[in-house]
This record gives structure tokens, C-alpha cells and sequence, in this order.
């Protein structure tokens, strides 16, 4: 599932800025949401703009900078991934560099960074529960020095990579699948091709 359908992500985006675009508004309709709403909230806010009643908290303004900064987060994004979608810094700069965008903490960050290619995870509530870990055990303190905040990616960049990002994800569809907010992807390989079919609609 990962194979197949992270490439298809990454070619979508390596084409032009706009599909990075489509990978952060993706991510930012996943959070408080359950994944099968993603089409709808898309589609609303190709309907309403950044008024849409789905871009609430500051979600609105996470995607306004994604669209006002595309050409700079793509290329930016596309030089760091030269470097090897696996190279521990180049994961960790390429989270930093997702982490400007209003609304995407670390994890999330690492979401958009996983529809990339690179070898991280989005260890979102879901997969801190199945581990057994408080929903805290990865936050990151806005408040603390770089220096610290910048440990603290690298410690997740490498939990990450443990098992790597394609356990992550092809497990994450599997435990979801089916669940109360997500009743109609039914399986994981359905809920695998969600993802493409989401960012690329």
C-alpha cells in the first residue's frame, strides 16, 4: 500500500507547487477529523475558499500560507529530499520547514513529509494509543530554545525510523479501518487509496 501509493503522492507533487499545496490542505482536514470526511471538507473549500466552515481554528491560515509560500515550500521541500528521504537531518529540516506552516506541529509536519516520501510518521493519537503512550509524550514547547525543540524532532525523526515510514503507514490504514469514523473505508487498502484519492481530486 505504501509503495504504490506514496509514489503516486509524490509524483503528484513533484509535478508543480499546487501539489504540496494538496498535501498540506489534506493534513490539515485530518486533524479533529475523521479521515472520511477529507473529501467533503475538500471539496467545501474549493467551493467557499478560506471561508469555509471546515478551516476552523487556524487551519484557515495554515492553508493561506501554504498557497501564499508554495514555490518556496516546493522547492525548498524538493532540494532537501536530495539529500535522501532517509537522512535523519534531512527529515528533521524538512518537519522544520513544514512546522512554519500555521497549525502543522511536528507531527503533522511529518505527515506532509511522509505523502513525500520522506522516512517519518504522523504518530498521531491513534498510533500513541495502540502504543500505550500519553497523547503528550511527543509535544513540542513553542516556548523552549531551538536547540531543544530541534532534539526533540530528531528523537521522533529516529523513533520513526525504527520501524520505518512504511510499517507506519500501512499499519495506521489497518487499525483505522473500519473504525466509528471511518465506517466506509472498510479495509486498508481502501483506506491507503483514500489518501491519493484526497490530495489528488
Amino acid at each position: 500500500m505504501y509503495q504504490r501509493d506514496v509514489e503516486e503522492i509524490k509524483r503528484h507533487v513533484a509535478s508543480n507547487p499546487q501539489g504540496l499545496v494538496d498535501v498540506v490542505e489534506f493534513v490539515l482536514c485530518t486533524i479533529q477529523a475523521g479521515l472520511s470526511t477529507v473529501k467533503a471538507q475538500r471539496q467545501d473549500i474549493k467551493a467557499n475558499g478560506l471561508r469555509s466552515k471546515f478551516l476552523w481554528g487556524q487551519k484557515a491560515e495554515g492553508l493561506a500560507y501554504a498557497k501564499a509560500n508554495k514555490e518556496f515550500l516546493w522547492a525548498k521541500a524538493l532540494e532537501i529530499s536530495e539529500r535522501g528521504y532517509g537522512d535523519v537531518d534531512a527529515c528533521v529540516e524538512v518537519i522544520e520547514l513544514f512546522m512554519k506552516i500555521p497549525n502543522l506541529g511536528m507531527v503533522k509536519a511529518s505527515f506532509v513529509a511522509q505523502c513525500l516520501g520522506f522516512d517519518v510518521a504522523c504518530i498521531d493519537s491513534h498510533n500513541l494509543k495502540r502504543l500505550g503512550l500519553p497523547p503528550t509524550y511527543f509535544a513540542i514547547n513553542k516556548k523552549a530554545k531551538p536547540a531543544t525543540n530541534r532534539a526533540k524532532i530528531v528523537r521522533y525523526v529516529e523513533f520513526c525510523q525504527n520501524l520505518g515510514s512504511e510499517y507506519w503507514w500501512d499499519t495506521w490504514c489497518e487499525y483505522v479501518a473500519g473504525n466509528q469514523a471511518n465506517r466506509s473505508l472498510d479495509s486498508a487498502d481502501v483506506v491507503s487509496r483514500y489518501h491519493v484519492e484526497c490530495v489528488t481530486m
